[in-house]
This record gives C-alpha cells, structure tokens and sequence, in this order.
C-alpha cells in the first residue's frame, strides 16, 4: 500500500493527488496521507530549510509517494522516496488507455524538472508534442515576490510559445508552473496584451486520468476552463 503524500492546507495539492484515481484503475493500492504542513511552503519568503524541517518531522511513514515533482525534491532530500507519476507508468498497460489522444498536438513543460513522466505519457497515448523554444525557461515563480512585472512576463513568454506554436494545451509537473500559468493567467494576459482563454494547463495527474476514462474534479477548478478536454473526454 502507497502513502500518496497531500497537503490539505494547500488548494493546490488537489491537482496533483488526483492521481490517486489513477493508480486505482491501473491497479496500483494507495491512499491519501494527508499531513498538512504547519505554514504554507509556497510562500515565497519561507526558508527552505525550515520546509526540510517539517518535512522530517511528516517522513515516518513507509512507501511514501510525492504526487508532484517540486515536494518530490524537497522530499528526496531527507530520504529516498518516490514519484507517483513514476509509480503509474510503470503500471499502465495498453488496455488500462481508453482514450487516445493523436488528435491533440501537446505541449510539455520542463522549465522545473525534465518532465520525463509528462512525455512519457503523451508518447504512450500517442499525442503530438509539440517542441517550443522556451519549454526550459522560468515560469517566474522564484522571483515573484522580488519582481512581479517581470515574472508574469516570464510565465506568459512561455504560455504564448505554446500557443503560437501550435499547442493545444500544456501539461505540467510542478505547483509552481501551475500556479503561475493557469492561476495567474489574467496577469499574463495584462500584461503581455494577449487572449489565450481558448489554451488550457493540465497537470499529469489529470492527463492521466483523463486517458484512463476519468473527467477529474479538478478540471472544474481551473481560471482557464478545459472546455475543449470536457467536451471530448466526458
């Protein structure tokens, strides 16, 4: 049985532990280990080892699973743990996939990490991803906090490349990127005096589900509604 670790301080958690839905219908046991962190780690300002510390106090559990790749890497840096999106492809089968996604041209986001299990998955549902020159840049959340104007320029450069590219949505693996492309997406709109309200961000988790036949809650949450993803997939 895997410990799917989730914060239950944190709104933002429930995009990415959604992959609990996901390990299920491809057989994987799991459940939620919510163990909510005493101050909000994605506060900018918050010290990083102050985050370890919390952390080593929540790790004495066995089997514990990071469902995204930003707590994954602070996790790690306490003890060995691993990666859900990893713990489901090594357990989706062809006949788990119910739907296929060859008419979507995707974008994959590695800005944070190397995305490794977002491109995967798109190669497995044998969607076209799309390359784009700034898929490795900042999406700004770092320095947020220090300069406002120019991470919401950051995070829209990287928004407007997919777009102009050809995406039909972009997939992430990090809170971070998330947060900055879908929650912000007014901002970057503002100010970068461009309309992408017919784009979408979707997280693996909800790629995943949405493969496996799932329409995940989530997709209800989004500031950019996945009405394209709704319509085909519900």
């Amino acid at each position: 049985m895997y410990k799917i670790y989730t914060n239950s301080n944190n709104d933002l958690f429930c995009y990415f532990d959604i992959i609990k839905d996901a390990l299920d219908k491809v057989g994987v046991q799991s459940t939620l280990c919510e163990k909510p962190l005493g101050k909000n780690y994605f506060i900018i300002d918050y010290d990083p080892k102050d985050i370890l510390d919390e952390y080593s106090r929540m790790m004495d559990e066995d089997n514990i699973l990071a469902c995204e790749c930003s707590s994954y890497e602070i996790m790690s840096k306490i003890e060995k743990i691993q990666y859900t999106p990893k713990i489901f492809l090594d357990h989706l089968k062809q006949e788990h996939i119910k739907h296929f996604f060859e008419q979507f041209n995707i974008g994959v986001y590695q800005g944070f990490s190397d995305a490794s299990c977002s491109l995967e998955l798109a190669k497995a549902l044998k969607a076209n991803v799309i390359d784009f020159e700034r898929k490795y840049k900042s999406c700004g959340y770092s320095f947020l906090n220090l300069n406002t104007q120019l991470a919401y320029k950051c995070a829209a450069s990287v928004v407007l490349d997919a777009y102009d590219n050809g995406c039909d949505f972009l997939v992430v693996e990090d809170f971070y990127s998330f947060y900055m492309f879908d929650k912000c997406y007014k901002e970057l709109q503002a100010i970068s005096n461009r309309n992408f309200e017919d784009f979408y961000i979707l997280t693996f988790a909800e790629l995943a589900n949405l493969a496996l036949g799932i329409v995940p809650y989530t997709l209800k949450k989004h500031k950019l509604k996945v009405s394209l993803i709704n319509e085909n997939r519900s």
